[in-house]
């Protein structure tokens, strides 16, 4: 998918191609044709002139009446919502403990010990680690990195990070626990930080979502939980939650109302977890609204 100008923090490029004439743009734009099937105006010449300043595009394509764009948003929150909620995979890797083990990072009586612990209390084993005093929490990031086989960012030593955390709606975040932490303007690579291993779907839907290139890395979990609490203080007032749950065709009902209410240009929606996240483009620039996925949609 071509990347998109997700914000101030992506360059812009200095050459663009030259561009048409006003006449030929004009014409291009009043003959556009409506991506959905089964519209019923394709063919009506006469309402050409007018279609030429309606419509919203979603997920690329162009639709040229509300009613075409709800049409085609009913179909697509129903695939969203029947994809699966999370990505990771964890059968086939070495558990943290062993690796941790192996690594000499602990010793076999910790290991076992921390594994009675998680036996009596539950949670995670690098928590029984921790609890026992085998491991800080410096050392279970780092066994988590070396896992997942990606590196451990240093978020309590770069505060600037927090200002890419606005990429993504705070609830997202929270609810995969997971953080933007730095961009790479040039190449357009977002590193996505996670506190509890790699969601691949995660990664997936950021990517098509803001069109960058995203690279997954590991960050404590009091780094993030400091991060979290300080976005939570400033607020996010451009995106919508709905955590009822909604069957697709209130979900694209309820998108059609706030794309014409906010003047949205273009949609574009992923499924993030337990959300199907929509993102508004507008002129005063992207408003989210994040829905509760019914998992027998």
């Amino acid at each position: 998918m071509a990347s998109r100008d997700i914000n101030s923090f992506m360059q812009r490029p200095e050459w663009s191609p030259p561009t048409e004439p006003r006449a030929f743009a004009r014409i291009r734009k009043i003959f556009k044709t409506c991506d959905n099937p089964d519209c019923r105006r394709r063919r009506l010449i006469w309402r050409l002139w007018q279609r030429s300043s309606e419509g919203i595009r979603l997920q690329g394509r162009w639709y040229c009446s509300p009613e075409c764009f709800e049409q085609i948003a009913q179909g697509e929150f129903k695939r969203l919502c029947a994809a699966p909620e999370t990505g990771r995979k964890k059968a086939h890797r070495m558990p943290i403990g062993l690796l941790m083990l192996s690594r000499g990072m602990i010793s076999d009586v910790q290991l076992k010990q921390a594994l009675n612990l998680q036996r009596e209390k539950g949670g995670r084993i690098g928590k029984s680690l921790r609890d026992i005093g085998a491991a800080t929490e410096k050392d279970i990031a780092a066994g988590l990195a070396a896992q997942w086989g990606c590196p451990v960012y240093p978020l309590d030593e770069s505060p600037e990070s927090l200002r890419y955390a606005s990429l993504l709606p705070v609830t997202l975040l929270e609810a995969g626990r997971m953080l933007p932490v730095h961009l790479l303007r040039v190449s357009q690579t977002l590193y996505l930080a996670f506190v509890e291993g790699i969601d691949r779907n995660a990664l997936y839907a950021v990517e098509r979502m803001l069109g960058v290139r995203t690279i997954p890395c590991i960050v404590s979990e009091s780094a993030y939980l400091n991060a979290i609490a300080e976005l939570n203080s400033i607020g996010d007032m451009q995106t919508t939650v709905f955590e009822s749950r909604f069957e697709p065709r209130e979900m694209a009902r309820t998108t059609r109302s706030y794309a014409l209410r906010v003047g949205a240009s273009e949609v574009w929606m992923v499924r993030s977890g337990r959300f199907v996240w929509a993102r508004l483009e507008t002129a005063d620039g992207p408003k989210d609204i994040l829905f509760r996925a019914s998992s027998n949609s």
